[in-house]
C-alpha cells in the first residue's frame, strides 16, 4: 500500500479554474481521445483526479515507454552508490556475451549513451521472439558511431535492465521498491513484465497506478527529493530531465522535438514521460505543475501532442499568473459532476435500428478471408447484443453494450473455455496467459446498414480492435482494424463478406 498520499485541495487554491480544467477535459472529448485517468498537481497537492470507468486509484496500469524513465532513475541510484558509472563501456558487464570480434563502435558504447538514445544502430536491435535480447545487440550491425545523434529504441532501457540485474542480483522494480518506491510514498509492489530472457521488461513493462506515477514525476520536479529524502541523486535528476541531446531532426511530434535527457523527453515548456498510448507524466518546473494521464490512444498518433497543447491553452496561462483564486463551490461541483461515472470512451452510432430485428439470429456463411472467420452470428436483446464467430482458435462470442459498456474476455471460447488467442502474451513477453484479456465493449449503429463494434483490451497489455459491419439484404461484410501491439494479429485490416444461409 502507499505510504502517504498527497493532500488534496481544490484547483482555485492553487490558481486553476475549475472551468478552466473541465475545458482542458472538453478538448480531449472533442478528440475522441480514450482517457482512462487524469491527475493534476501544484505545489504538492492534488486538486484534480479522475478516472473512466472501469479504471479507479488502485488500478495499476501498465506504463510502456514511461518505463524508461523508471530505468534511468535506477541507473542514477546506481551510479550515486558507486556501483557503476555513466561512462563505463556497455560491454564491460556482458564478458559472457560480446563477441571476440565485437564491432569498435559496440565496444565504445556507453551506459551515457543508452541513457540519451545515441547507440550506435538505428532503432531497437531485438524482436519479440528473439530468445536472448542482449545477444541481438551485440549481434547487431551498428550503423553509426555512438554518441552523436539521437536515435529513438527501446534495445537500450533493455540492456540498462541486464546490467541493473547483472551489478545487484535484482531486477528493476526489485531495486527500486526500497530505493525510490518506498521512500516516494509509492506502492510497494509495483512490479514489470519480464522479457523472454527472465528480467524485467524496463522499456515498457513497468505496472504501477497513476498516483505511483505522479510521486515519481514529483521525486525528479524536486530535484530527487520527496518527503525530506533525497531519493535520486540531485545532479542526475537535474540532468535526467535536461536537453542533453537534439532530437528535433527525427521528431513526428512537435512536442517531442525540444531535446532529449536521460530517458526523458522536454517540450517547449518542461520535460515529460512518454509512453505509448499516452501513459504521461507532463512537468511544467517553473510553475510547480505536472499533470499524469494514462490512455489507450493507439492509433492516435497526435494524441500526446493534443494533451500537452490543450494544457498549454487551458491551463498554462493560469499557472503563469501565479497567484491563488477566490474559491468558486459552484464552479468545482460543476466539474466533479460533469465527471462523475464516466466510463471508457463508448463507440459513436445510434443504440437503435431497424436493421437489428433484420439481422438478428441469422447465420453467415462466411468466404474465404484472411481472419479465417467461417461463420458470424449476431443476436440483440434490448440495449446489447453479442457477435458470435468461428475462426482457427475455436467459437467465439463478444457481447457489446449499446450507449455503454460491456465487460467480458477476449476471446470468449465457447468450445474451448479459458484458451486464449495463440499469439497473444502474459506476464512474460512470448508466454500465454491462463486466460483471455480482460475487455470492455460497446457499439452503435451508423447510416442505414452499419454496425460498429468497438473492442478495448483494458489488461496488463492495452488495445483495440475495432469492427464495422455492413449489411445488405442477406449479405454482410467486415472490415476489422486492431490497434495493439503485438496481438489481435490474425485480425489486422481483416475483410471479410458473407451470406446468410
Amino acid at each position: 500500500m502507499s505510504r502517504f498520499e498527497l493532500p488534496v485541495s481544490t484547483p482555485e487554491s492553487v490558481g486553476i479554474p475549475s472551468a478552466a480544467i473541465q475545458r482542458f477535459l472538453n478538448r480531449l472529448e472533442e478528440k475522441r481521445l480514450p482517457m482512462h485517468s487524469v491527475l493534476m498537481q501544484r505545489g504538492g497537492k492534488m486538486v484534480f483526479e479522475n478516472y473512466w470507468k472501469p479504471f479507479d486509484k488502485d488500478r495499476k496500469h501498465r506504463m510502456y515507454s514511461t518505463s524508461k524513465s523508471f530505468t534511468s532513475a535506477a541507473i542514477g541510484i546506481l551510479a550515486g552508490e558507486g556501483k557503476i558509472s555513466l561512462d563505463d563501456p556497455m560491454i564491460k558487464f556482458f564478458p559472457d556475451k560480446v563477441p571476440e570480434n565485437v564491432h569498435p563502435w559496440i565496444a565504445e558504447t556507453t551506459i551515457r549513451h543508452m541513457l540519451k538514445m545515441t547507440m550506435p544502430t538505428n532503432g531497437t536491435s531485438y524482436k519479440w521472439y528473439d530468445p536472448d535480447w542482449a545477444d541481438s545487440v551485440f549481434n547487431d550491425k551498428p550503423t553509426h558511431r555512438p554518441g552523436q545523434i539521437f536515435s529513438y529504441n527501446t534495445s537500450a532501457p533493455d540492456m540498462m535492465c541486464n546490467i541493473i540485474k547483472r551489478v545487484t542480483g535484482q531486477d528493476l522494480t526489485e531495486y527500486l521498491r526500497d530505493r525510490f518506491f518506498e521512500p516516494a510514498g509509492m506502492n510497494t509492489d509495483i512490479w514489470c513484465i519480464q522479457s523472454p530472457c527472465g528480467h524485467d521488461w524496463g522499456g515498457s513493462g513497468v505496472m504501477c497506478t497513476p498516483r505511483d506515477l505522479m510521486k515519481f514525476a514529483l521525486v525528479f520536479l524536486n530535484e530527487g527529493k520527496l518527503n525530506g529524502k533525497q531519493i535520486v541523486p540531485a545532479d542526475y535528476a537535474r540532468d535526467a530531465v535536461s536537453k542533453l541531446v537534439d532530437n528535433s531532426f527525427r521528431a513526428t511530434n512537435p512536442e517531442k522535438a525540444f531535446g532529449y535527457g536521460y530517458q526523458f523527453w522536454r517540450h517547449r515548456h518542461g520535460w515529460f514521460t512518454s509512453g505509448m498510448g499516452s501513459q504521461l507524466a507532463i512537468a511544467f518546473p517553473e510553475q510547480d505543475f505536472i499533470c499524469v494521464t494514462t490512455a489507450d490512444t493507439q492509433g492516435y498518433p497526435s494524441a500526446a501532442l493534443k494533451i500537452i497543447e490543450s494544457l498549454s491553452l487551458e491551463i498554462l496561462p493560469y499557472l503563469e499568473a501565479g497567484s491563488s483564486l477566490p474559491e468558486d463551490p459552484a464552479a468545482h461541483q460543476a466539474l466533479l459532476d460533469a465527471v462523475s461515472d464516466r466510463e471508457i470512451l463508448c463507440c459513436k452510432g445510434e443504440k437503435e435500428s431497424p436493421l437489428a430485428a433484420m439481422v438478428s439470429g441469422k447465420t453467415y456463411k462466411m468466404y474465404d478471408n484472411t481472419m479465417n472467420i467461417s461463420w458470424m452470428r449476431f443476436t440483440f436483446e434490448g440495449d446489447e447484443g453479442v457477435w458470435e464467430y468461428e475462426n482457427d482458435t475455436g467459437v467465439h462470442a463478444i457481447r457489446f453494450g449499446f450507449g455503454h459498456q460491456v465487460s467480458g474476455e477476449f476471446p470468449d471460447c465457447m468450445v474451448s473455455k479459458g484458451n486464449p488467442e495463440r499469439h497473444y502474451f502474459g506476464k512474460t513477453i512470448g508466454t500465454p496467459p491462463d486466460h483471455g484479456y480482460d475487455i470492455c465493449t460497446s457499439a452503435g449503429w451508423v447510416g442505414d446498414k452499419g454496425l460498429l463494434v468497438w473492442c478495448h483490451v483494458i489488461d496488463d497489455y492495452f488495445g483495440s480492435l475495432r469492427l464495422n459491419f455492413a449489411f445488405e439484404e442477406n449479405r454482410v461484410t467486415l472490415l476489422s482494424v486492431k490497434c495493439a501491439e503485438w496481438f489481435f494479429n490474425e485480425y489486422s485490416d481483416g475483410f471479410a463478406s458473407g451470406i446468410a444461409e
